[in-house]
């Protein structure tokens, strides 16, 4: 007869469990926003994927990206211990440089400046260009 799982050891299995999951959802959105559901600019437009266009799979994909970030925090929260012990064993520092380089990372790109440019659905290839240069003729 087998021993029941303790949660100390079920807790991570089912976080590990719920992360892969999450990740194969993100991967399987991104893909189907890159390739099925290219951008209007690309054909995309009016394409539409179980009755979601690209604006609604965008959205899930993003907040699948959130729920990832949540399951990773979780992770590395559960697994605090290893860090120490392991992977900081000899020296601290450059396990402390990785988290506040990373950190850093996130906080620079959470306030990077932003700008308005042209829409995203204008067609702004060359050959657009040249058209409008001549007036609109070909």
């Amino acid at each position: 007869m087998s021993a029941k799982p303790s949660p100390r050891t079920r807790v991570p299995k089912v976080f590990n469990g719920l992360i892969w999951l999450n990740f194969c959802a993100l991967a399987g959105t991104g893909l189907l926003l890159a390739w099925r559901l290219p951008p209007g600019s690309r054909g995309g437009r009016g394409l539409s994927a179980l009755g979601w266009g690209r604006h609604d799979w965008g959205d899930l994909h993003t907040w699948l990206a959130y729920a990832f970030l949540a399951l990773i925090v979780v992770h590395l929260a559960l697994h605090w211990r290893w860090f120490w012990q392991i992977a900081a064993r000899k020296r601290r520092w450059p396990l402390l440089l990785g988290v506040g380089g990373g950190l850093a990372l996130i906080v620079a790109m959470v306030f990077l400046p932003v700008k308005h440019g042209p829409d995203d659905h204008d067609d702004h290839s060359p050959r657009q260009e040249q058209r409008r240069h001549r007036g609109g003729q070909e």
